[in-house]
């Protein structure tokens, strides 16, 4: 029986199918050189033994001429495929180190995320030069900031003036007022309407669900995005060759007027 994720495997046979039926002379070793791929390669695909690399499923979906529905869920049926959710391990809650509004330079300013993250880079020297040219900031800029990481002892220099971060794992304060991260997120939102335009869809992922909601539901809810979050920090962790930092962002936040007789409980 077809599950979600097979559907791309079922997609795949169904178009070879059709290709054979107008010319029988069609062959596997023709479909994978349409479909730019090795015919081994295509014919483990078929049989469930491997993916499609992701690189090259916008250039295989074009090749398949798919509509835009089919697309979709070829393409979320092959995701499914490769990452189970639920057997992606997070850290322990008290391995990770809690700042609270005593570091409210570092909660307010992007940057200061930006640089931390940058230590986790492979084979990346963090220096106010490096800072500037992968953030695209200025170099007075990423001094400012490396000093306030410095400062806040959240980065700290050894001997030989090697700087490293000084916690693995940082975690912001939940469900507390803050106006430091009420900055931060707002500075999250201006730069994410900037990426919307400046980054292709094949390295980003804007996405939105509108759904009815009983308040009641709300804590775990919350509890639940902030399990998505952890889940998806753990596996970006497990990357053998770290190029690039990305920021995920999440909002779930109320479109009609709130009925001010519910409460949550």
């Amino acid at each position: 029986m077809e599950t979600a994720n097979t559907y791309y495997i079922s997609k795949l046979k169904e178009c070879l199918d059709n290709r054979q039926k107008e010319n029988q002379a069609y062959s596997m070793r023709a479909y994978a050189r349409d479909l730019g791929m090795n015919p081994s390669s295509l014919s483990q695909v078929l049989r469930g033994k491997r993916g499609i690399p992701l690189n090259k499923v916008g250039f295989v979906v074009d090749k398949l001429e798919l509509d835009s529905k089919e697309r979709t869920i070829f393409i979320e049926s092959l995701y499914r495929s490769k990452t189970n959710i639920d057997n992606i391990k997070i850290d322990s809650l008290d391995e990770r180190f809690i700042i609270d509004s005593s570091y409210s330079k570092v909660l307010a300013e992007w940057e200061h995320y930006a640089v931390l993250t940058l230590f986790n880079l492979t084979d990346f020297t963090v220096n106010s030069t490096t800072i500037s040219e992968r953030l695209g900031i200025s170099f007075n800029r990423a001094e400012v900031v490396l000093s306030n990481l410095l400062n806040s002892k959240l980065v700290e220099e050894d001997e030989t003036g090697t700087l490293r971060k000084t916690h693995p794992d940082l975690k912001t304060t939940e469900d507390i007022k803050s106006q430091a991260l009420r900055k931060s997120h707002l500075e999250n939102l201006e730069i994410a309407k900037t990426k919307l335009d400046e980054i292709e869809v094949e390295l980003r992922d804007f996405s939105a669900t509108t759904v009815a909601v009983d308040l009641k539901q709300i804590p775990e809810a919350k509890t639940i995005i902030r399990e998505f979050r952890q889940k998806m920090a753990a596996l970006m962790r497990n990357g053998q060759n770290k190029t690039e930092v990305y920021q995920l962002a999440m909002q779930f936040y109320p479109l009609s007027k709130l009925n001010k007789t519910e409460k949550i409980q």
